[in-house]
């Protein structure tokens, strides 16, 4: 069975909007370049601010422009009051420092739950904004009845912005976590004892039905596009269908992340 994102997402739409209706808030989203799925990620984000009445603000920069040069851009947006969140979009260029620019942002903005101090306080289980795609695989999985506590949670994918920190979260919900990753031994192996299987390696189709249970629960985080510009996920087709239960792509956890950092854009508000 297929699960899917959208009344996940409208639930958290009315709950931001009726925040926004009592604080002021307001997003920016810094681009650096034009990348064709990260422009089509950010239209996704002013749509979304658009129907909850937060206005978004996109800053576009130079595909060549300087690390030093993006974090005066980032500081100046530090200091306007007008903006309570600010997001940057990833990839970056290959010759910036993604950690140097993530915590150049005033953490009291990080709309991402991304910056050290926010990290920090996630590893030390304290109150605050969490990794928005995270979020939202946590969200979809409680929304579908899905126990996480006691069950077997494989996460496929160890970057510091996914499952890292998933795997931090699914730890203080009381999951048992492996997580895996290229250099894992046995993968189909550690797979086929997962209750709950977490797909964030940004490989298309890479889990096959061969490397699950039938009642296995799949989550598919990734995001890739084929030549013709096409979404995919991580996981085949067929190994979804073989899952009792899977998450769509597109239309599963992405359109929940959309949610999740306005959700966060809440939560800074508040604070």
């Amino acid at each position: 069975m297929l699960i899917y994102g959208k009344e996940i997402r409208e639930k958290i739409k009315q709950e931001v909007r009726q925040a926004a209706e009592n604080t002021a808030l307001g997003m920016a989203v810094v681009q650096v370049g034009d990348e064709a799925a990260s422009s089509a990620y950010i239209n996704g984000i002013k749509n979304f601010g658009q129907d909850a009445g937060i206005p978004v603000t996109v800053i576009k920069l130079p595909a060549d422009i300087s690390e030093s040069q993006l974090i005066e851009e980032i500081n100046k947006l530090n200091n306007d009051p007008q903006y309570t969140g600010i997001m940057i979009q990833k990839p970056l260029p290959g010759y910036m420092r993604d950690e140097v620019v993530v915590n150049s942002m005033d953490y009291r903005k990080d709309v991402e739950g991304i910056h050290n101090f926010n990290l920090g306080k996630l590893l030390n289980k304290e109150e605050g904004v969490k990794p928005a795609t995270p979020k939202a695989v946590i969200r979809i999985l409680k929304a579908n009845g899905v126990a996480i506590e006691g069950a077997r949670v494989t996460i496929v994918g160890r970057s510091s912005i996914l499952g890292g920190p998933l795997a931090v979260m699914m730890t203080a919900e009381n999951g048992t976590v492996t997580v895996c990753h290229t250099r894992t031994r046995n993968l189909i192996e550690e797979l086929q004892r997962a209750d709950i299987i977490v797909a964030a390696m940004g490989k298309i189709n890479f889990i096959t039905a061969d490397m699950v249970r039938e009642d296995a629960v799949i989550i598919d985080a990734g995001i890739n596009f084929d030549e013709n510009g096409k979404m995919f996920g991580d996981v085949h087709e067929e190994a979804k269908a073989k899952a009792v239960m899977a998450s769509a792509v597109p239309g599963g956890v992405g359109v929940i992340t959309v949610a999740e950092l306005f959700d966060n854009l809440r939560i800074l508000g508040e604070q």
